[in-house]
C-alpha cells in the first residue's frame, strides 16, 4: 500500500497534546497574551492569572510525558509478545490499514487509562496479531474490551470471580465464582449509586451477566423484573479471562 500523501491530501495527523491544549510554542504565546490581557483588565488578579498560565504549561508538558510513557509500554509489550523490537512493531503495524487502526485504538486507550496493567495487556494483543494473522479478529475484540475497562470496573468484576491458581511466574488464573446482587457489590466497593452504570458497561463488554434477572411471581403468574440494585450479577468466562490477561501482562512487564 502506498502511504505517500499527495499534495491535495489533507493533513490528518493528530497534533501533539501540548498543541491540542494550546501549550505548544504558538499556543503558549496566545495563552500568555490572554493572561496579560486579563491581568491588565483586572489588576488584583494579575499575579494569580500569571501563575495559572504557567501552571497550565507545566501541566500540559507533564501530561504529554505520562501519555508518551503509556504508549511506549504498549509498543514494548507488543515487541515482547511478537519477538521483535518496539521499532519493528511500529513498522509492521503501519503495513496495513486494519493493523494501523487497531494500533491507534489500543494506543488511544493506553494513553488515557489509570489501570496499570492495561497498556501491556493492549500491547500483548497487538503482538499476538503480528505473530499470527489468524488472531487479528479475536485480539481486536480484546482490544475493544480492554479499552472499556478502568479501575472501578476492575474492582467490581473482581468480586464475583474466584482465584483458582497462581503460576510459577506469579500470574494468576480466575474462575467464575459467586452470584452477587448489585446492592452487595455497591456496598463492597463503596460506590453505591454509581455501580449500576458501571455494571452495564461490563455487561455490554460480555464480562458479566444477569442470571435469572426475571423471576416468576407465583401469586399472579407473570414475570417480575427486579430493580437495578436487586439484580443478580455473575462474572462470565470472558470476565475471568480478562483478569488472567491483566495478571499476565502485569507480571511479564515487571519481570523484564
Amino acid at each position: 500500500m502506498n502511504w505517500e500523501k499527495s499534495s491535495q491530501e489533507p493533513d490528518l495527523a493528530i497534533q501533539p497534546l501540548p498543541d491540542q491544549l494550546g501549550l505548544g510554542p504558538v499556543g503558549k504565546g496566545i495563552s500568555a497574551a490572554a493572561g496579560a490581557a486579563i491581568g491588565a483588565a483586572f489588576p488584583p488578579i494579575a499575579i494569580p492569572v500569571a501563575g495559572m498560565v504557567e501552571a497550565l504549561h507545566t501541566f500540559g508538558g507533564k501530561l504529554q510525558e505520562v501519555q508518551d510513557k503509556q504508549i511506549n509500554r504498549v509498543a514494548v509489550a507488543a515487541g515482547q509478545k511478537a519477538g521483535i523490537s518496539p521499532e519493528d512493531v511500529v513498522r509492521h503495524l503501519l503495513e496495513g490499514e486494519d493493523l494501523a487502526l487497531l494500533a491507534a485504538e489500543a494506543m488511544d486507550a493506553a494513553r488515557r487509562t489509570r489501570l496499570r496493567e492495561k497498556p501491556p495487556a493492549l500491547g500483548y494483543a497487538l503482538g499476538a496479531m503480528l505473530s499470527d494473522d489468524a488472531l487479528i479478529d479475536p485480539e481486536s475484540v480484546w482490544i475493544r474490551i480492554l479499552s472499556s475497562v478502568e479501575p472501578p470496573h476492575a474492582r467490581i468484576l473482581r468480586l464475583p470471580l474466584d482465584h483458582t491458581a497462581t503460576h510459577g511466574s506469579g500470574s494468576m488464573l480466575f474462575g467464575v465464582g459467586t452470584i452477587l446482587k448489585v446492592s452487595e457489590i455497591g456496598d463492597a466497593v463503596g460506590l453505591q449509586e454509581a455501580v449500576p452504570p458501571l455494571i452495564e458497561d461490563l455487561t455490554r463488554a460480555g464480562l458479566v451477566m444477569h442470571p435469572g434477572s426475571e423471576a416468576m411471581n407465583p401469586e399472579i403468574g407473570i414475570y417480575k423484573v427486579p430493580d437495578a440494585f436487586g439484580q443478580p450479577v455473575k462474572a462470565t468466562t470472558l470476565g475471568a479471562q480478562l483478569f488472567a490477561r491483566l495478571s499476565v501482562a502485569g507480571v511479564e512487564e515487571q519481570s523484564k
